[in-house]
């Protein structure tokens, strides 16, 4: 006697969404964006992606852990950069974070670092986060200085980087509407000059 045929069960549960969770990592900068600490939500956030809020939650416990998520998504790489030169590395890194500014997560970034500061209470890590990362870019490429001879121990570091950081973004908030589209060309014309006047007073 044949055995039986083997009964094959259908999986429980809605299909995976496709992309969802990069739609959701945009949709939380767009928010944040748009409504800073305060108004931004979990749940506007699956609004906003398309994605139902318990597929946010599956993913991200709370909006702090996913803010932090969604920076490091697109700021991955702004401080991977070794041309060689020190002067080459502070042009790259200065660029890359001058292309940040001018995409919607740059934007959100800023916007939560002028939230932490102005904030009576934590708003979470990942503005922290965000400033570590960017000094420890900046540190990386200094030690590689030293280390070729292009640069001294006794160079101010700190100051290097707060005279480069904020200079590139005092240059793009004072860009608004199309003059954000720059191009290439311009940004990196941009970013030598902030270069070479920040190492003639660093050097």
């Amino acid at each position: 006697m044949p055995s039986p045929e083997p009964v094959v069960r259908k999986t429980r549960g809605r299909p995976r969404n496709p992309g969802a969770e990069q739609r959701i990592l945009d949709a939380a900068l767009e928010e944040y964006g748009e409504r800073g600490w305060s108004g931004f939500t979990m749940d506007a956030v699956a609004r906003r992606a398309g994605v139902g809020k318990s597929t946010v939650y599956l993913r991200w416990q709370d909006k702090d852990s996913l803010l932090i998520d969604a920076v490091d998504a697109r700021t991955g790489g702004i401080e991977d950069v070794d041309t060689g030169s020190f002067h080459g590395d502070l042009v790259e890194v200065s660029a890359n974070l001058y292309r940040h500014y001018l995409d919607p997560a740059g934007w959100a970034t800023l916007r939560l670092a002028v939230d932490a500061a102005t904030s009576p209470s934590s708003l979470g890590t990942f503005s922290a986060r965000l400033a570590d990362q960017h000094t420890a870019a900046v540190i990386a490429i200094v030690g590689r200085a030293i280390g070729r001879g292009e640069a001294t121990p006794a160079l101010p570091t700190e100051s290097l980087i707060l005279c480069l950081y904020g200079a590139v973004t005092m240059q793009t908030l004072t860009l608004a509407g199309s003059d954000r589209q720059l191009p290439e060309a311009e940004i990196r014309q941009r970013v030598t000059g902030l270069v070479d006047f920040v190492l003639a007073g660093c050097t």
